[in-house]
């Protein structure tokens, strides 16, 4: 058998692992070796810790491995440097070793935050009825924050010292976790559920009471997610924007975090119609141009309290509390 008969019939073994897309020939080699690569990937990660999104990116043959998701999440990286093999293992491992510091499955499912943060961001669920990639969306309802000044002095806190239990601010590690939540209901070999949708809800707020510590915390989650959840975002629609408001768009484009490809997955509302998007009736009336069969608050459509980490991300949060105990006892020592 030539070799070229042999590398075909592999890329066909690993194109058969991908679901959410049809891969060329040369794709499936870029993927290829970035598995084949895994070893001295997770050997370059502090801890060797090797978890995305609750999963073990790891070889085949190790424990919790699931083959498959992997695969995708794997390819998830290459698709989002255009499948630059140097540029991806790069993303892989600083996304590694941000995981390993700042702990987003704990931000998720371990700890707990002042109601006033969680009055800010909703999970909704809307599988099978929901189109494509928008059966998942995380609400940011910045129409709540009747302070943002007050709430980001109060939460906004950056401060990343060494007495610090966690790296980042209340309010980031905040919104990360309900990030992470959210991708926990995805499926990664589903293409039309291994994406998911945000809605940024700008109802109540004025271009006045945009506080400089919001605009910096959002400038850091535009940057921690771009760096670290790459091709999950399938459209991002921000509603009730005032006209004035149009400013802060163009801030999104100035800042220089956001990309040329996400940008045209911005849907700009000056209302909260979401209609034409999402199953008649399955919101509140609030966002439908009819009347609706949905609760009257969005809050009762708020899944993110019920939502399991997976098996691995289980065994990862006890191998961080394990380690925490130790730390601890060493100092008590």
């Amino acid at each position: 058998m030539s070799d070229s008969k042999t590398e075909k019939d592999s890329y066909g073994e690993l194109k058969a692992t991908i679901k959410s897309t049809e891969l060329t020939n040369e794709q499936a080699s870029k993927l290829a070796k970035l598995i084949e690569s895994i070893p001295s990937i997770v050997e370059k990660v502090t801890n060797n810790y090797d978890e995305i999104f609750g999963y073990r990116i790891n070889v085949d043959s190790e424990e919790y491995v699931n083959i498959p998701v992997r695969n995708e999440i794997l390819l998830k990286f290459l698709a989002a440097d255009e499948y630059d093999l140097d540029l991806s293992t790069k993303r892989l491992i600083k996304t590694l070793n941000w995981r390993n510091k700042f702990q987003p499955l704990s931000a998720a499912f371990v700890e707990t935050f002042d109601a006033e943060l969680d009055k800010l961001g909703v999970i909704t669920d809307l599988k099978p009825a929901a189109k494509e990639n928008l059966q998942v969306v995380t609400w940011n309802l910045y129409g709540n924050l009747k302070s943002p000044k007050k709430l980001f002095e109060k939460f906004g806190d950056n401060a990343d010292t060494p007495s610090s239990v966690k790296p980042g601010s209340q309010f980031l590690r905040w919104r990360i976790g309900l990030m992470e939540k959210a991708i926990q209901l995805l499926d990664f070999a589903d293409p039309a559920n291994n994406k998911l949708g945000q809605i940024h809800d700008y109802n109540n707020v004025s271009m006045f009471s945009i506080d400089p510590g919001m605009k910096a915390a959002t400038k850091e989650i535009i940057e921690i997610f771009g760096d670290n959840y790459p091709e999950l975002l399938s459209t991002k629609f921000f509603i009730n924007v005032p006209i004035l408001m149009a400013w802060v768009f163009t801030f999104f484009k100035t800042i220089g975090v956001i990309s040329a490809a996400t940008l045209k997955k911005f849907q700009v509302l000056n209302n909260g119609d979401l209609s034409e998007w999402f199953p008649k009736g399955s919101l509140p009336a609030a966002y439908s141009a009819e009347k609706s069969k949905a609760a009257d608050s969005l809050f009762a459509l708020d899944v993110a309290s019920t939502i399991k980490v997976n098996e691995y991300g289980k065994v990862s949060l006890t191998k961080l509390w394990d380690k925490q105990v130790e730390e601890i006892n060493d100092t008590v020592e």
